[in-house]
Formats: structure tokens, sequence, C-alpha cells
């Protein structure tokens, strides 16, 4: 399996993923609400680039169905229900609900593998990375090659992203029933060379991060502390017809961590 990890969004098109499994990576903090939303009963969340789109989607929808969620520079978008904090997205909040998102760079990152023809799209974090690896390793996943988009921050490298990925491809290379042999590319190798950097103090690293420091000065150090914490879900978000959804992938008989 070749494993490709891009630092960020920029420049990718659409033969860069087609056919490959896509793995979308933003810690800070969207693919962590995302997980948390669905993990706490959320019926799917709807990704968009754009506020007036977030609007026109969610007042299409049954009324009192939709919420409206996201962010704009790490605040809530004005007339929202929710912003960007993975707390938030708890059971009482989003269960049955339909969530309409629009984040800085989660949303406009998964916006970009709209129009690629891949094999499968799965949102990751800290918080369910090895339920991510653990999707890959399937069997039938053995021939397909990977593709890592780490969402960064404005377009720019962040190093929390590029840290969890790093992590994901530690995770793969580590686990000695996968038969699969990876072969890493330069971003890749370079990934997991700084995972090893951090191995043990993720929470320091998320708080040390550009992005960290700036949710720290908006008061959101809580988020920091929830988005470090290391296969705290199972939940596993995947796209289908452009709405991310929990995966059917049964992981009960996938109880291996490495």
């Amino acid at each position: 399996m070749k494993v490709d990890v891009f630092l960020t969004p920029a420049g990718i098109d659409e033969h860069h993923l087609r056919d490959r499994i896509v793995v979308i990576i933003d810690v800070l903090r969207a693919s962590t609400s995302i997980v948390m939303a669905l993990q706490n009963g959320a019926k799917e969340v709807i990704p968009v680039e754009e506020v007036e789109k977030a609007l026109k989607i969610a007042s299409s929808l049954a009324k009192g169905q939709a919420l409206l969620c996201g962010e704009r520079n790490g605040q809530k978008i004005e007339g929202f229900n929710l912003d960007n904090s993975p707390e938030a997205y708890d059971e009482d909040t989003v269960k049955g609900k339909s969530l309409v998102y629009c984040s800085t760079n989660g949303s406009k990152t998964l916006s970009l593998t709209q129009s690629a023809v891949i094999k499968d799209l799965l949102v990751a974090a800290f918080t369910n990375i090895t339920v991510v690896k653990e999707y890959i390793v399937k069997p039938e996943n053995a021939e397909n090659h990977l593709a890592i988009i780490c969402a960064g921050k404005s377009s720019r490298f962040s190093l929390e992203d590029t840290i969890c990925a790093g992590l994901l491809i530690d995770k793969l290379m580590a686990d000695k029933k996968n038969q699969t042999g990876y072969i890493l590319s330069d971003t890749a190798r370079a990934a997991k060379i700084l995972y090893e950097q951090f191995r043990g103090n993720e929470l320091g690293a998320l708080k040390e991060s550009e992005h960290g420091r700036f949710l720290i000065s908006l008061g959101y150090e809580r988020d920091i502390e929830v988005c470090a914490k290391i296969d705290s879900s199972q939940a596993l978000p995947q796209l289908e017809n452009g709405v991310l959804k929990l995966s059917k992938f049964e992981t009960k008989k996938y109880k291996r961590v490495s």
C-alpha cells in the first residue's frame, strides 16, 4: 500500500485521490467535533464551505431537525446553533439531528474530495485513530493506496494535523497482524518522524502548536485537552453521497490496539 500525506490541501486535485482511501484530519477542532457528534447519535454531518450555503441547506430540512454548526476564526458564526467545541456536541443536543457544518479549514478540505473518484473517505482525529487504522487494514483494502490530507490552517502547515497523520502511519506499520507492506512518500515518512518526536506528549504538542496557542487565547484550552485524548472514541465518520455518517464498520472483531 502506498501512503501519501498532503501537509495542506493546497494543490490537491482529483488525480491525487483517484481510487484511494482518503483520510481527512483537522484535529483542532473539526475532525474531533465530527467524531463526537456521530458518537453521540447525530444522524449525519453535512459539510459545506460557505455560510450562505449552510443556511440554505438548513432551511430545506425538516423544521427542528437541523443544527447549524461551525466557526469562523475560532468563534461561533452569528446565528448558528453550535460552535466548533467538541463537547458542545453532546447527546442531548445532537441525537437524531442533521448537522450542517461549516468550519474555516475542515469543511473546505472535505469539499475538495466531492468531485474525486475515491474508494472511501474517512475522518480521523486523535480521538478515533485506532478505529481508522482498523478500517484501513481490512483485508479487502490491501490493494488500495492511502491519501492522508491534513486540513492545516488557512492552507498552511499545522503541527497537530501532521502529528496525527504520523500517529496513524505509526499504528499501521506497528500492527503485527497486518501483512500489508507500506511504501511511504517523503511527506508520509516526515509525518511519522515528527510524531515520534512528540510520542507520549500529544497534549503538549497541541498546546504548543500555532493553532493551539490561538485557541487558548480565545479561552478554548479545554477543547485542546479533549482533542488530545487518543482513542476516546470508536466512532468512524465515513462519507456517503457528500454526507458524513457513522460507518457501519463492525469494530467488535477488531479489538486490537497497537
